[in-house]
């Protein structure tokens, strides 16, 4: 049996929809009903509710599991006391193989989030649970968020249009620790950067044009506005001149767009902390971007060459008719 924590989350659904798929049992772990019900569509032929700084739910949950794959929610700040709890868990169980979920480039400490997962894969690797370690890039799922937008023509974020970005998509990660979990030997120990390839905003923005087809133009939004929604004012414009064809539907699916972007990712019930840390991170992106790690890991792993920015383009867009 495989364990998944954070089962409804970006990752976690489509692991437990694969592993599923591959006939292994999983056991998902999730916070309430409402995401039971997503791992339970997913495949999962068993759920546990609760949270993951409880060690005696984590402990029922990963009670006679011999495998498991861990990940920490995005908006969740200090990630110590998840990590306590799980290791209290796992150490008094008979897990004999753990895939930890960590970040590309955890030793920038400059980042919160990165330093929080350095911190937690030393400590892994000292509590003696035979651990493989994944390292993702930006999901390239991230600007599926834009998706409204992107229909009437911009690709308005947070970070530069010409920072460069490593990326990699969420189903590879996925598909990378289904193969690590169904066969550890020669895993256990081992660190893996996922990186497909590196990328400007401006050149996703012309992926998207292609498939599209009408232009698409990356647009920078202030990362303070994400605390202060009137920074990013004067990019109305901007969004207005990039409308295609017909602009009365157009319009329409601008004042769409700009609604639900009021709401990105939930982000109105994060924590204070969760914010300004989410600010912060896309601030050092819009300066600095984010490298891509070892573009030799994923392809390893895959045995087939990573899916490319253009062919998720396309697959997404198919997915919405289009």
């Amino acid at each position: 049996m495989i364990v998944v924590t954070s089962a409804a989350g970006g990752v976690g659904r489509p692991l437990v929809e694969r592993l599923s798929a591959a006939g292994e049992h999983v056991r998902a772990f999730v916070k309430n009903d409402q995401q039971a019900g997503v791992a339970r569509r997913a495949g999962a032929a068993e759920v546990v509710v609760g949270d993951l700084r409880d060690a005696s739910a984590l402990t029922d949950a990963l009670r006679g599991a011999g495998r498991a794959y861990h990940a920490a929610p995005t908006q969740i700040i200090d990630e110590q006391p998840l990590l306590d709890a799980f290791i209290d868990a796992a150490t008094s169980g008979d897990l004999r193989h753990l895939v930890f979920h960590s970040v590309v480039h955890p030793d920038l400490h400059v980042l919160p989030h990165h330093h929080q997962k350095d911190v937690a894969e030393q400590r892994l690797k000292e509590s003696g649970i035979p651990v493989t370690v994944l390292r993702p890039s930006h999901y390239m799922q991230n600007y599926l968020e834009l998706w409204d937008f992107i229909r009437v023509g911009s690709m308005p974020y947070p970070v530069s249009t010409q920072s460069v970005m490593g990326v990699v998509d969420v189903e590879d990660v996925a598909e990378a620790a289904v193969r690590v979990l169904r066969d550890p030997s020669g895993h256990v120990g081992q660190t893996y950067d996922l990186s497909a390839q590196e990328l400007t905003r401006e050149e996703m923005a012309t992926a998207w044009s292609e498939v599209v087809g009408h232009r698409v133009t990356a647009v920078r939004i202030p990362p303070a506005s994400i605390t202060n929604p009137l920074r990013s004012v004067h990019v109305l414009p901007q969004l207005v001149a990039a409308l295609p064809s017909p602009r009365a539907t157009s319009v329409v699916r601008l004042l769409k767009a700009l609604d639900g972007a009021r709401n990105v990712r939930g982000i109105n019930t994060w924590s204070r902390d969760a914010v300004d840390t989410y600010r912060t991170m896309m601030s050092h992106y819009d300066e600095h971007g984010l490298p891509a790690g070892d573009l030799s890991h994923l392809p390893t792993l895959l045995d087939r060459a990573p899916t490319s920015y253009e062919q998720f383009a396309r697959r997404e867009a198919a997915r919405r008719g289009v």
